[in-house]
């Protein structure tokens, strides 16, 4: 892990896995160049007279957490994220939900990012949408927050992205950075140690132990009646498909997916994720199961792979 001096390097590096996660999830080039830390009071004045959204969210045990975006860039995101030629220029229930739903990978990425660095598993609260008014201002640009401005490029478009955060949560990544410092300086202090020079040290010539021949293995343990009573998933998938965020976010009650197998095919059966075998559906006393009909071979697993 890079060594992290500074709560701006934290910030940072929790928000370029974002948006690396976000980048990968709409297929352009979207990355963060660099953070300055900013007062509340200056990020108003710096927004003031631009029509911006609000995305609040909360790091549990962390922070509550804002960002700040222009509408544009916002409408920018969503069009990314709905796969659309044409930019959007309005926002709707659609594009809202996009935008949402951009914004929670992103802090779901930051947050694993954080809980690497602090050393716990940290959850958070889904993301809600606000146009940037009086009462929102009210809200977030008060004394207990502190803000970060991050220069983020969306494909070709430049723009600004601001952090609000809690203030108090600077206090929870300080030990990190003292625990990382201190490391630092005892290597140092170990690495000095060894420069220095003894006048008095007597050398002596290395000497080692005749090499002796291995001894035979101890008998295995190989038994697999330690492992029968390990609980496994198992689990049957029917098929897969792949859509569009916008096709997603069409979907109702009724709608229907098509799969990527045809009717009759054999269904997969996976134990941990992991293929093992194929089979086919049957009912049993009004409940489903499957008969199975193919044991996959270790080769073709590892081929599939």
């Amino acid at each position: 892990m890079k060594t992290l001096k500074s709560i701006e390097d934290i910030w940072l590096s929790a928000m370029k896995a974002s948006v690396t996660t976000l980048s990968a999830l709409v297929g352009k080039n979207i990355s963060i160049s660099n953070i300055e830390r900013r007062s509340v009071e200056k990020i108003g004045i710096e927004i003031l007279g631009k029509s911006c959204v609000v995305v609040s969210s909360e790091i549990k045990e962390v922070t509550k957490i804002f960002f700040l975006i222009e509408d544009k860039d916002a409408l920018a995101i969503a069009t990314f994220m709905m796969g659309e030629e044409d930019m959007i220029t309005e926002f709707n229930e659609i594009s809202l939900s996009a935008i949402s739903e951009a914004f929670s990978q992103m802090i779901s990425a930051m947050a694993l990012s954080l809980s690497e660095i602090i050393g716990k598993k940290i959850q958070i609260e889904t993301p809600q949408i606000f146009p940037l008014d009086d009462n929102i201002r009210g809200m977030i640009f008060r004394d207990e927050y502190i803000g970060f401005k991050y220069r983020l490029s969306l494909d070709n478009i430049e723009t600004n992205l601001y952090q609000i955060v809690e203030e108090e949560s600077e206090g929870k990544f300080k030990s990190v950075l003292s625990s990382e410092n201190t490391g630092n300086k005892k290597e140092i202090s170990e690495s000095k140690a060894v420069m220095v020079e003894d006048t008095d040290t007597t050398v002596q010539p290395v000497t080692f132990q005749p090499l002796s021949p291995p001894k035979e293995k101890e008998e295995k343990i190989g038994n697999l009646d330690l492992l029968k009573d390990v609980p496994i998933q198992v689990s049957v998938e029917l098929g897969r498909t792949k859509i569009l965020i916008k096709d997603l976010l069409a979907l109702s009650s009724g709608s229907i997916i098509e799969l990527d197998k045809l009717a009759g095919e054999p269904v997969d059966i996976l134990v941990n994720g992991k293929l093992i075998a194929k089979g086919e559906v049957v009912v049993i006393d009004e409940n489903f199961g499957v008969r199975i009909t193919e044991i996959i071979s270790p080769e073709k697993r590892l081929e599939e792979e």
